[in-house]
């Protein structure tokens, strides 16, 4: 008897990323490994909808800009019944199957991984991998096993720290992390796609946002806890 296979759901919240979507859903779409794609619109002003419209993808779109943790925490409400759930950025570069593959496997081994983080090695891009080397917990690509998604703190507030939120409330929880190397991957920087002047003020707000993660994600988990288990709460009071 054939095991029933267990359901992957791929997550791509985006934001002004018309012109780097295509890209990367074209990967998405011919994983042998994503059963089902949601592309969340958080809320952009160009043509990020119609670009996700041209592929067989579920859309949910905002009128207003949300921030990053409350995507992904729509997505996953909107994504009841799957047991994987894949976090991936939409302005990656060089993004394949493999890299897919790496983020996914740790989740199904004997003793599983609740998540994993990916880590850049040797994109083109000397800042990148810079940022990578030293802050590896800012990482968008993930995989989550259901498991650890049904103990989750409410996401919502932590717009671009929704990473560190992630990985400081798994450590919290005990949980298994794993921190595959995704090799060739990069992503397009903020002063690429804004402009330098542009580009330097949002990625201020972004580090901003994370720092805020980072030194309050205890008092933010408490106030908004979520799923959290109450042995895990206790931790933290």
């Amino acid at each position: 008897m054939h095991s029933k296979k267990k359901k992957t759901v791929a997550l791509v919240p985006a934001y002004n990323e018309g012109p780097r979507l295509a890209a990367v859903l074209k990967i998405i779409m011919t994983s042998p490994r994503v059963d089902e794609t949601i592309v969340i619109d958080d809320g952009s002003t160009d043509e990020t909808a119609e670009v996700a419209a041209d592929f067989p993808v579920k859309i949910l779109r905002w009128e207003k800009n949300r921030g990053k943790g409350a995507a992904l925490q729509a997505g996953m409400e909107e994504a009841k019944d799957a047991a994987y759930y894949l976090f991936l950025d939409a302005d990656l570069l060089r993004l394949n199957h493999k890299h897919i593959a790496q983020l996914l496997d740790p989740l199904a081994e004997e003793q599983p991984a609740a998540m994993t983080v990916g880590i850049f090695r040797q994109g083109n891009k000397a800042s990148v991998n810079m940022a990578q080397h030293y802050f590896s917990i800012l990482n968008g690509q993930r995989a989550l096993r259901r498991e650890f998604v049904e103990i989750l703190p409410d996401l919502r507030w932590s717009r671009f720290g929704v990473e560190i939120l992630l990985s400081k409330y798994a450590q919290l929880a005990g949980q298994i992390v794993r921190h595959p190397e995704l090799l060739g991957i990069s992503h397009v920087t903020k002063e690429e796609k804004l402009g330098f002047l542009r580009g330097f003020c949002y990625r201020l707000q972004m580090f901003k946002e994370c720092l805020y993660s980072l030194f309050n994600h205890k008092k933010m988990i408490r106030r908004f806890p979520g799923k959290v288990p109450a042995e895990i709460l206790q931790k933290i009071t």
